[in-house]
């Protein structure tokens, strides 16, 4: 029966009919004869048992097809993901970045949805970055606030939040005196907001930002773990100093090792459609490191398509079919998802 099970996952997963197996199955005999799709249904429902030289044809077939894809493959340590950009400031890229992510988790045949946490009006002013996404065919639903906090993804699917200024300044009770620390509006968006990570995009070389930016992750408005990621608009070898003087140590887990410069172009490097080139690679090669890291420091990670031909060779027929299907498998006793997503 187990062999049944296996013959029926793999003909699902190399698209293979009754009809067309027996085709395949007949041409393959030495004797001259015909094997019928009644006889594959015999196999199927376990009423007769698969010739075990069937079932080695089928792994190599399964095997060949698994070696010749080319896209990598995303491993989630859960069913989805919610990364959350966010910052007090404006004008620190917190959008672009959030783009940019969306369209690489995309590029990785992940389900990929942009949600943009912001008020009505605000949201109508955006529409130009919905179509932007949606011609990436990125998920870009107009959920109001209260429905992007009950937001479950869904297997596979990662889930880019943008959350607006104005929405962030909302979350915090106004300072009764200069000098008080930022306090967090029990009613406000962040306090009940739960993502799996929160980027935080800024300039590290000015002190004036850094104030306001550790004000703010450390308030008791971010419920889940921070990433800090330096977007310099210049190049400057004394920034690490200045962050340190503020309070940071650009050297330490709360910081990504390592800082996206800001594309001296204003205009978007994000490819025009989803069969086009981005407009920027080094941008497309910053972000995509970007979301490797974001993923890795969550407990996943992306595997090339070198480790999963490595993977392959050897691997018995159900290993095989667990690669193909991306069904969830155990690894260093953690359970990890593994998911190519949906098909661009």
């Amino acid at each position: 029966m187990m062999n049944a099970l296996l013959l029926k996952r793999a003909m699902k997963y190399l698209n293979l009919s009754g009809v067309a197996l027996a085709e395949k199955v007949s041409a393959l005999r030495d004797d001259g004869k015909r094997t019928a799709p009644e006889t594959i249904s015999r196999w199927l429902n376990g009423t007769r048992p698969v010739d075990p030289f069937l079932m080695g044809w089928i792994a190599e077939l399964v095997r060949s097809k698994l070696m010749t894809s080319d896209e990598p493959r995303v491993h989630l340590p859960k069913e989805g993901l919610i990364i959350a950009i966010a910052n007090l400031k404006g004008g620190v890229g917190k959008t672009t970045v959030a783009m940019y992510l969306a369209a690489i988790a995309k590029s990785l045949r992940l389900k990929t949805t942009f949600l943009f946490a912001e008020y009505p009006k605000g949201r109508q002013n955006a529409e130009h970055i919905f179509h932007r996404l949606e011609a990436l065919r990125i998920n870009c639903p107009a959920l109001d606030l209260d429905e992007i906090l009950t937001y479950r993804p869904s297997a596979g699917e990662i889930v880019i939040v943008d959350v607006a200024k104005s929405i962030t300044q909302d979350s915090f009770l106004p300072r009764k005196k200069t000098g008080d620390r930022l306090k967090a509006n029990i009613n406000g968006f962040l306090k009940k907001f739960r993502p799996d990570i929160y980027l935080i995009p800024g300039e590290f070389s000015s002190s004036f930002d850094n104030w306001a930016l550790k004000d703010f992750i450390d308030s008791d408005a971010l419920h889940a773990p921070v990433q800090l990621l330096h977007r310099p608009h210049l190049m400057t070898m004394d920034f690490a100093a200045t962050a340190s003087a503020d309070g940071f140590d650009v050297t330490s887990d709360l910081f990504c090792p390592f800082f996206i410069p800001q594309a001296t172009s204003s205009s978007l490097a994000l490819p025009r459609d989803f069969l086009g080139e981005w407009q920027n690679p080094d941008q497309e090669h910053h972000h995509y490191q970007l979301f490797e890291h974001l993923l890795e420091m969550l407990g996943g990670e992306i595997i090339d398509s070198y480790q999963v031909i490595q993977d392959v060779r050897g691997a018995c027929l159900a290993d095989l079919l667990d690669l193909a299907e991306d069904t969830p498998r155990f690894k260093n006793d953690s359970l990890k998802v593994a998911t190519s997503g949906e098909d661009i």
